[in-house]
């Protein structure tokens, strides 16, 4: 009697296994859609020397957008810009210029992504300091005056050096925030 019951196991898990085995070589490859592949992309416009103002509600403005050359993609609502320059403007101090070799904004320029080489600059002002970072790869949202990286950055002034990796920047509230691997040097001033 229990070769009977060992012989039943072993037959029930043989089928078990061969009919999961079938039933998954049945499913379908997942295939790429060659149609995608096989349109070309194109812009639906370009616009040589391009400026972007926006403002808000009562017509200040909060940030302006330029570059040299933006192409305009509609399918993607994509739009990319060779060596953006991005000015915030924040309601006291001086504006925040945000530079890069290349970028691509989406969602109608409220999200952007400043691509390469990305300086950050801020002159002193009666209401701020002067503020430098040097970093790449900058994703921002100039609504919110608001960027990030998670690549090495470094935020400078006279005096002052702070490195590390990733940072985040509340520029309208003059607040910048290395991630990880944070290291500072400060010479005070001779008096």
């Amino acid at each position: 009697m229990p070769k009977r019951w060992v012989f039943r196991l072993v037959a029930a898990a043989v089928i078990a296994v061969a009919g999961w085995w079938i039933l998954d070589e049945q499913e379908p490859e997942p295939t790429l859609d060659t149609e995608l592949l096989d349109r070309e992309r194109r812009p639906d416009y370009f616009v040589e020397d391009f400026i972007l103002d926006v403002t808000n509600d009562a017509g200040v403005a909060t940030y302006r957008l330029r570059s040299p050359r933006m192409t305009h993609f509609m399918d993607e609502d994509l739009w990319l810009l060779d060596t953006p320059w991005l000015t915030l403007y924040p309601e006291t101090g001086e504006p925040w210029h945000l530079r890069a070799e290349q970028g691509r904004a989406w969602d109608a320029v409220t999200q952007a992504l400043l691509e390469g080489e990305v300086t950050i600059r801020r002159d002193q002002g009666p209401d701020n300091l002067e503020a430098n970072v040097d970093t790449s790869n900058v994703y921002a949202r100039p609504a919110d005056q608001y960027a990030e990286t998670e690549e090495f950055a470094v935020y400078y002034r006279e005096g002052t050096r702070i490195s590390g990796i990733g940072a985040e920047a509340y520029l309208d509230r003059d607040l910048f925030k290395l991630l990880s691997e944070v290291e500072a040097l400060y010479v005070p001033a001779d008096d």
